[in-house]
């Protein structure tokens, strides 16, 4: 039996936020949502969560701001979370080596494919690998 992950789905963009929430229904991922960094954090202060996926450009706090947070002022197990960053920057593969030096475990760009969501979910969260995924 598959154990029930949950997951920290952090998405500014409504529409967009309510897409990846029915995708992570279907895939099975127990989730919850955030539409800012600030929730991001408060969220955090409350539940523990075995992932991130985190928007980069938000308002008040963006993706990496957010990340940055979690690493240095959550104590452990919380800033140990593994964080997928979701971009929809072009060209992200460029900044592949900025986004490894800031601590994300893994990277994708919008828009995904089902598949590539779930194929580096459960990498990032069975074998603790650090993946970069560009579709």
């Amino acid at each position: 039996m598959q154990k029930s992950y949950k997951i920290l789905l952090a998405e500014d963009f409504e529409p967009g936020r309510k897409i990846m929430s029915e995708i992570l229904e279907a895939l099975g991922y127990e989730h919850q949502t955030a539409s800012n960094g600030f929730d991001v954090i408060f969220a955090m202060k409350y539940t523990n969560f075995d992932l991130i996926l985190l928007d980069l450009q938000m308002p008040m706090l963006d993706g990496f701001e957010t990340l940055e947070h979690i690493r240095r002022n959550m104590s452990f197990p919380k800033n140990n979370t593994p964080v997928i960053a979701m971009t929809g920057r072009e060209y992200a593969s460029e900044l592949l080596q900025t986004y490894k030096s800031e601590g994300f475990d893994g990277i994708i760009e919008k828009p995904f494919s089902l598949d590539s969501l779930d194929n580096l979910i459960k990498k990032t969260l069975k074998e603790g690998i650090k993946e970069i995924v560009f579709n």
